[in-house]
């Protein structure tokens, strides 16, 4: 839930914004804005749920602000901050839908329990509005696009073991004690001189004869995909218990019946690449790979032609394993994890692909797999090998003249380390360059009234949210605090030369000279007249 805090009253405002944990209430602050006009600014650029406005503003009283908010934005629930001389007034802003109105000065639990109150019923209507009934229905909706993208995205190898797991039962797939079969088909290429066809009209046929094969072998134990590059993929599915023979048998006998469907509705041929059938759910895509590689001999045997891979049972290597391990070694450099996570990830890279008994050509080969990742890694944030690694790069360089597990480990960890402290570095240098730009913003507004977290997101186009966090996790205190302390260090210093209390005043953002006056003393703990004395 997004909350917008309006109140032109600047020490009322920072406390409400900044005074009140809303994080600890699940309460996203917004922005904490001096006028309705920044209000409406707000409103119109992000989604609001509750706004909680004083009743007396410049420009545009809250009653007004009321008005706006109901015909606009009739979801969002209004709060009112009122003063003992506005409360008939307050009574009658009900009539404009506000919600509740608080009599100042009310204390930060008062207003916390408003807020709360607002948002359960603001979420009871959302309940109401998305109510179970029609969420089922558009879950339904969506659930044979979203079937068909897991399929997809499942045979290409975007998802990890659990992944298939836990979205095949997201989306009611039973995948236990099941094993698959994948077969890819494509249209062979469109001869010279075809009376029905062009060779622009490839996409054409290929879209057909996807609609044949789900016509055809799609049923419970089958379904049909269309991959990214527009030809037809199909998974049979049969009990684990089913021999793997029978299984074959069974899909290519389907299978060569659409080939001849294929041929006499359209007049061309279509060939089809068959892997093996898989127990394991991780190892559909490495079967997929194999359909392509079978489809791929019709260079030699010629078109129209069913081709089953050539070896019987895919490969019990580590290959699937180290591709999962490698999505999470690549997570953990990103995210700059700390070294025990680093070293663990790498400990299951040794396990699996330097375990004793790989032959040496096969350990080479992922050692070079894992200089390529590194060198990815790097590479899509933009930099260089060298300018990242600096004096480590002559050690990357060397991963080919590694003898010993041990070598390797050390490599892969020196490597890896150095890689994610760069790309935590470059985070926290854009964190501090933005804070000192806040900082420079900050120094060059120092004079206006206006100045604020608020403003400064706004002409800065940074998100208020954000803009919060990273300066006080740079800077080491709010905006609203470090803004006062340049303030008040700046009127001092003026004061201190003879500059006359209301001149020092407008000269560091205070329109008011008695607020001004409250302000300083407060800070200093002596009245600005008395400074030079």
């Amino acid at each position: 839930m997004k909350l917008l805090i309006v109140e032109d009253e600047r020490y009322v405002r920072e406390r409400l914004a900044e005074g009140i944990e809303w994080a600890e209430v699940q309460i996203e602050l917004a922005a904490a804005v001096s006028t309705g006009k920044e209000a409406m600014s707000v409103l119109q650029n992000d989604h609001i749920d509750i706004v909680l406005t004083d009743i007396r503003m410049p420009e545009m009283d809250g009653l007004e602000l009321a008005k706006i908010v109901k015909r606009q934005y009739p979801h969002m629930k209004l709060l009112i901050l009122t003063g003992h001389d506005d409360f008939d007034y307050a009574r009658e802003s009900i009539e404009q839908g506000v919600f509740k109105y608080l009599i100042k000065p009310a204390e930060n639990e008062q207003i916390i329990e408003a807020v709360l109150e607002a948002k359960q019923l603001r979420e009871k209507e959302l309940n109401e509005k998305h109510n179970t009934t029609l969420l089922e229905m558009r879950w339904n909706e969506h659930l044979p696009h979203l079937k068909e993208l897991f399929y997809k995205n499942w045979l290409n190898g975007r998802f990890s073991a659990w992944e298939i797991d836990r979205r095949g039962h997201d989306l009611a797939i039973d995948l236990a004690n099941r094993k698959m079969l994948p077969i890819i088909l494509d249209m062979d290429p469109i001869p010279d001189g075809n009376e029905r066809f062009e060779v622009k009209d490839r996409q054409l046929v290929q879209f057909s004869l996807f609609t044949i094969a789900r016509d055809m072998l799609e049923n419970e134990n089958c379904v049909v995909v269309q991959d990214d590059d527009s030809l037809t993929a199909a998974i049979f599915f049969a009990s684990t218990d089913e021999g793997d023979d029978a299984m074959k048998g069974l899909a290519n006998g389907q299978i060569l019946a659409l080939l001849e469907t294929v041929k006499d509705t359209l007049k061309l041929t279509a060939s089809a690449g068959i892997g093996t059938p898989v127990a394991e759910s991780a190892s559909l895509p490495r079967a997929y790979k194999m359909c392509r590689l079978a489809l791929q001999e019709r260079l030699i045997l010629g078109n129209g032609v069913a081709i089953p891979y050539r070896d019987d049972v895919p490969e019990e290597d580590s290959w699937d394993e180290l591709q999962e391990i490698e999505r999470e070694f690549e997570a953990v450099i990103e995210a700059g994890s700390e070294e025990e996570r680093r070293e663990e990830t790498i400990r299951r890279i040794m396990e699996t692909g330097f375990a004793s008994g790989i032959p040496v050509v096969e350990a080479r080969e992922v050692l070079f797999r894992m200089a390529c990742l590194l060198a990815r890694i790097v590479h899509a944030q933009g930099w260089t090998l060298r300018g990242t690694l600096k004096s480590d790069y002559e050690d990357f360089e060397s991963f080919a003249s590694l003898l010993t597990r041990e070598q390797i480990a050390g490599w892969l960890n020196r490597m890896a380390g150095r890689i994610s402290l760069a790309i935590a570095q470059r985070r926290q240098s854009s964190s501090q360059r933005t804070a000192h730009e806040v900082m420079r913003f900050i120094q060059e507004h120092l004079h206006k009234e206006e100045l604020s977290l608020h403003f400064a997101a706004e002409s800065m186009y940074i998100n208020y949210s954000y803009l919060s966090r990273i300066f006080k996790e740079t800077i080491g205190e709010s905006f609203s605090s470090y803004v006062l302390r340049l303030r008040m260090e700046r009127a001092k210093e003026l004061l201190s030369t003879g500059v006359k209390v209301s001149d020092a005043s407008e000269q560091v953002g205070y329109r008011h000279m008695n607020y001004f006056s409250k302000s300083f003393q407060k800070f200093w703990g002596v009245k600005p007249s008395e400074v030079n004395k």
